[in-house]
């Protein structure tokens, strides 16, 4: 019996594109260097947690230091870096170690992020989760039951970093997962939402029961600002491990995340494709497009446009 390498298995796409708050109970700190974000809107940046940044001058995977333990980060930077740049937060599902031992990489190369980097001006950071253990198997899975608070610090740490590094535009900060991903998405836009311009969660959801888990994974926090989100889901196949034995049922997970977006006034697209548990070559352009095209604290471009050519598979949610 072999743990399926991704949850499930996501097809490798070509290009298809349009060309922190602080820990929880940590004082604010000194970031380690002198940058200005009073044009931000956003949450101030946190205080390195080890006092260690990843090399974010290129295009490479690298670790460093992060809550004093040692994560691997692939860094995605546009080969022609104009102004202040983009970030978009790529969050991978679950994989097995044996035969993915860096999934992060294995996503970006799969996706071709680095052309979506270069056509949109836009510093990409996929993080890589740690590793888990569940039903006899070990596999890289993010800490959406928020059992320890490391995951969301590695993220305060990589944008500070981003930050640092570069001329960033914080207000223009967005964030997406597919399947375990998108799970640990919804748990960033709960905790995090004050730094987050958008959001896309392809096939998660909130509030989702697992069997030798006490705490729900995702479970439902209310963001402390208005996030745009895109819900992509892929019908009642959307499923793991299979049909046959859904210990989570992504459509419904998706639904669930869809009422609480609405109840709370947040504007939310659905999509579903129909196609299972992957992503579809048009759901990634729309997932693409969305991330490239939001500003924190402003209206989402499709709330005042309509969704135009998306209408034959997507609706705005109510």
């Amino acid at each position: 019996m072999h743990l399926p390498r991704v949850l499930l298995a996501l097809p490798l796409l070509p290009l298809v594109a349009c060309a922190a708050g602080k820990v929880d109970g940590e004082d604010d700190g000194d970031t380690g260097a002198d940058i200005d974000t009073s044009a931000s809107a956003t949450a101030p940046l946190a205080a390195l947690s080890s006092g260690d940044c990843p090399d974010m001058s290129a295009s490479a995977t690298t670790t460093f230091t992060s809550s004093g333990e040692e994560r691997e980060v692939t860094i995605v930077v546009p080969e022609a870096p104009s102004g202040p740049m983009r970030v978009v937060f790529f969050f991978h599902g679950l994989m097995d170690p044996g035969s993915t031992p860096h999934p992060a990489e294995y996503m970006v190369e799969g996706l071709n992020l680095q052309a979506v980097a270069d056509a949109t001006n836009t510093i990409v950071i996929a993080p890589v989760s740690q590793t888990m253990e569940l039903f006899g198997f070990s596999f890289f899975m993010w800490d959406a039951s928020l059992e320890r608070e490391a995951d969301l610090v590695l993220y305060d740490d990589l944008r500070t970093c981003a930050a640092e590094q570069h001329d960033v535009d914080l207000d223009r900060v967005t964030a997406m997962g597919f399947s375990g991903g998108a799970l640990w998405t919804t748990v960033v836009l709960g905790h995090r939402g004050d730094t987050l311009a958008a959001a896309v969660s392809a096939s998660g959801g909130a509030d989702v029961e697992i069997p030798l888990f006490e705490n729900p994974f995702s479970a439902w926090t209310e963001p402390a600002s208005k996030v745009p989100v895109l819900l992509q889901a892929g019908g009642s196949s959307d499923v793991w491990p299979n049909e046959s034995l859904a210990i989570v049922d992504f459509g419904a997970a998706t639904d669930t995340l869809q009422s609480h977006l609405v109840g709370a006034g947040h504007y939310a697209v659905r999509c579903d494709h129909d196609s299972g548990h992957t992503i579809t070559q048009a759901g990634y352009t729309a997932a693409v497009d969305w991330l490239t095209s939001h500003t924190y604290g402003e209206p989402s471009p499709w709330e005042e446009s309509g969704i135009g050519s998306w209408d034959d598979w997507c609706y705005e949610a109510e």
